[in-house]
């Protein structure tokens, strides 16, 4: 692990300096990093793949504790950083690049190499969280219900993220912070809260607090789900005009689902017309969506 002063000189000697664009903020209190490694718990000879590298102050750690370190780093400069430091060891494997293929879908190269089963463990980029970490529990379902082209199953996602962000992957029905990426928590994952971060442990220092969490791929959960992405495609209707009543979905999901299958599907779900997104359980999500997914 690296301390400010060592990731400073680090950085001073390539003339390299922490990119706004992609959401560089250092994780300087090696106590947290600790707790966040620690919480994690790979075990040896794991494979765990490090979204947004850096100085390679959090790969270091990992590979002390015997994991095979996928590391992934957006950033050339931090990239020939990491590759000088740290290319060497036949446990590291550097991917430069951005860790998400499309909005919807992890890059193939990361996929490629985290697979066939992997940790994810990361200071995650604030701008990317959300998305991959959906991702992650999506390619898990897929790998577990065998489905053609899934290539790595993610046990386990252990991540440092703003607290609002961890707000949301662990908010209930009913509450201002639950949307799509609650309900898929919910049904694929078991989520464990870990210690909150505060700004000053970053560098530079964020404007808000963040939060490490843990989340455990639930394979019983997955095998609940009949399809997770007829799941999103109704979470996507659903959560897009939040504030109306669920029953517009008849109305709105012509491009997606038959208003009569959306009926039956709402009626098998015992979903209220007249309640919100919001107020929807992830069990009356589980079952609509699996009614769908029956009718195509």
């Amino acid at each position: 692990m690296q301390t400010l002063s060592e990731i400073r000189r680090l950085l001073e000697a390539r003339n390299l300096a922490p990119q706004k664009q992609y959401g560089q903020c250092f994780l300087v209190d090696l106590n947290l990093m600790h707790k966040l490694v620690d919480l994690a718990d790979p075990p040896p000879g794991q494979t765990v793949l490090e979204v947004g590298a850096g100085t390679g102050s959090l790969s270091e750690e990992l590979l002390e504790r015997g994991g095979r370190v996928v590391a992934v780093e957006i950033d050339r400069g931090l990239g020939d950083l990491l590759d000088e430091r740290l290319g060497g060891r036949q446990e590291f494997t550097l991917i430069r690049g951005d860790a998400m293929g499309s909005k919807h879908s992890l890059a193939p190269a990361v996929v490629a190499a985290a697979a066939p089963c992997a940790h994810l463990v990361s200071n995650l980029p604030y701008s990317i969280a959300t998305p991959l970490v959906a991702q992650c529990l999506v390619e898990s379902w897929r790998s577990e219900a065998a489905h053609p082209g899934a290539a790595c199953r993610f046990e386990r996602l252990t991540f440092t993220v703003q607290r609002e962000v961890a707000d949301r992957f662990a908010a209930p029905s009913s509450t201002a912070d639950y949307g799509p990426v609650s309900v898929l928590v919910a049904l694929l994952g078991t989520l464990t809260p870990g210690p909150v971060v505060p700004a000053e442990a970053f560098w530079p220092r964020p404007t808000v607090a963040s939060r490490i969490v843990r989340i455990d791929f639930s394979a019983s959960g997955a095998r609940r789900l009949a399809d997770v992405e007829v799941l999103q495609r109704l979470l996507a209707l659903a959560f897009g005009q939040r504030r109306k009543q669920i029953g517009s979905l008849l109305h709105r999901c012509q491009a997606q689902f038959e208003p009569a299958r959306m009926a039956q599907a709402l009626e098998a779900g015992g979903i209220d017309r007249r309640v919100r997104a919001e107020n929807v359980t992830p069990e009356q999500y589980l079952h609509a969506a699996n009614h769908l997914a029956c009718l195509e």
